[in-house]
């Protein structure tokens, strides 16, 4: 056992209030990390009181200086990325290419939403009465929990600390109990540039930790990120204490390919908007879409790569895919392609995986229908389903015909097509000739059963914010 944490709390690091304990894996190597405190309701109700209490000091500091935190936030991320990026490969299983790129996204994150304080503005109002002055002003919603997944665990802390604090708010945070190391090091960074005690608290635990967050008196809203079946039940707190939330959930997004399209060129980009992460990514393009007279050409192709795929340990540079979080999710992911071959699937291709580790093989179906559990659900390991179409109609209704709506892919040359599929498609991100391309900047979510509200952009800020009405009317002074 490499080492053992404590959450933070109030600016302290301190264990939990009975004891308990959780143990942090080394993905590549099965083997145990560290361990972090098992968070139960008083660790909760400790970290909201002082959040209360530290947003207060946060929110009476000038709009420059919640300026000049959050940007040297950014900074000391930046300066340890090699460091963060080690322990997000190492307890993830990334590979370290995509670790390093997850940091470089939570330094764009604080460092896009630095400039927000001082930009952050409310409007005037015009009224029928010359004499009386209608404005609004911006106003932090108070304490925000922020509830994370383990896919993209920095990038997820940051796209929600982030905008949050931005907006004057202070946060609890509650990492997901597989990965809550690079959290805990972003609590450390946040102090370290200045932020108030009390205005960022990480609290580690399991499910029983996130709901006693979701459910907490003091939370003013809740942000969570996970999966749609969780997100009922967070929601379900939600709704009986009427507060308000932004709930980003599960995707089993569309990837369509058209004959006209660069498919040989675009090859990698096509298929890692599925395996990217080992598939384990909310937005992947796992339903692969392929016209029909290129269809036998690019399941070739896509056979080929799959198999020539390097999988092994995230720290090793010439990995491709790494391994699964956890022994569970690789015995989930494989029920799902054992139940799909029992309804007729068949694969088509299948890459090799190293022994030990929690490892899954790429593996590429077809003969799928689409009433099969594998096409409708998310399967979250590296697991693409291919299937045919012919015209633009039979592609959008194929593309449509899912209860989620979080991402779509088009890949074409016909300028005037992908207009339509854009204007179209049943997603709350459309990419074109790319996919899983993001910045800070834009606004993401989703919509039907992968949520609602918007994480990043100056949409992710004003999720925590609330608009104040103010009427003024001048008074004569008395002669």
């Amino acid at each position: 056992m490499n080492d053992a944490h404590g959450h933070l709390i109030g600016g302290e690091e301190v264990g939990a209030g009975d004891g308990a304990r959780l143990e942090v894996f080394d993905a590549d190597a099965a083997a145990p990390l560290a361990t972090v405190p098992d968070g139960d309701g008083a660790d909760i109700d400790a970290a909201v009181a002082a959040a209360r209490a530290g947003q207060r000091e946060w929110w009476a500091l000038a709009p420059y200086e919640r300026e000049r935190v959050l940007r040297r936030i950014g900074d000391l991320i930046e300066r340890d990325r090699d460091r963060l990026a080690a322990i997000e490969a190492r307890n993830t299983g990334k590979t370290a290419a995509n670790a390093g790129l997850d940091v470089d996204f939570a330094v764009e994150a604080f460092h896009y939403y630095s400039g927000y304080p001082t930009r952050a503005a409310g409007r005037q109002i015009p009224t029928p009465d010359p004499a009386l002055l209608c404005y609004t002003r911006l106003e932090p919603v108070g304490v925000v929990g922020a509830i994370a997944a383990w896919n993209y665990p920095i990038v997820l802390a940051a796209v929600k600390v982030a905008p949050a604090l931005a907006a004057g708010c202070a946060v609890v945070l509650k990492p997901a109990p597989e990965t809550p190391l690079t959290a805990l090091e972003l609590g450390r960074l946040a102090f370290e540039a200045g932020l108030p005690p009390g205005c960022l608290n990480v609290v580690c635990g399991g499910p029983d930790t996130g709901a006693a967050l979701a459910g907490a008196h003091g939370v003013d809203k809740v942000s969570f990120t996970g999966s749609t079946a969780t997100g009922r039940a967070v929601l379900a707190r939600l709704a009986g204490s009427g507060r308000a939330g932004v709930l980003e959930l599960g995707g089993k997004s569309p990837n369509l390919v058209f004959a006209d399209a660069d498919y040989a060129g675009s090859l990698d980009a096509i298929l890692m908007g599925a395996l990217v992460n080992s598939g384990q990514e909310c937005c992947a393009g796992a339903r692969l879409l392929v016209q029909r007279e290129i269809y036998e050409d690019f399941r070739e192709l896509a056979a080929a790569r799959i198999e020539s795929l390097r999988v092994g340990p995230g720290t090793d540079p010439a990995s491709e895919i790494g391994p699964l979080i956890s022994a569970r999710q690789r015995e989930r992911v494989s029920g799902f392609v054992e139940r799909a071959l029992g309804d007729g699937a068949r694969v088509w291709a299948r890459g090799s995986a190293p022994e030990g580790g929690f490892y899954y093989p790429p593996t590429l179906l077809d003969r799928i229908d689409e009433r099969m559990e594998v096409w409708r659900e998310e399967v979250f390991g590296p697991v693409l389903c291919l299937d045919s179409f012919d015209g633009d109609d039979e592609a959008l209704r194929k593309a449509n015909a899912t209860r989620y709506g979080l991402a779509a892919g088009v890949w074409t040359a016909d300028l005037g097509r992908a207009l339509r599929f854009v204007n179209e498609l049943e997603a709350g991100t459309v990419w074109v000739n790319s996919y899983l391309e993001q910045t800070a900047g834009a606004p993401f979510g989703g919509g039907k059963d992968s949520g609602f509200g918007r994480e990043l952009g100056e949409a992710g800020a004003l999720e925590f914010s609330q608009e104040k009405t103010a009427y003024v009317r001048g008074i004569r002074p008395r002669s």
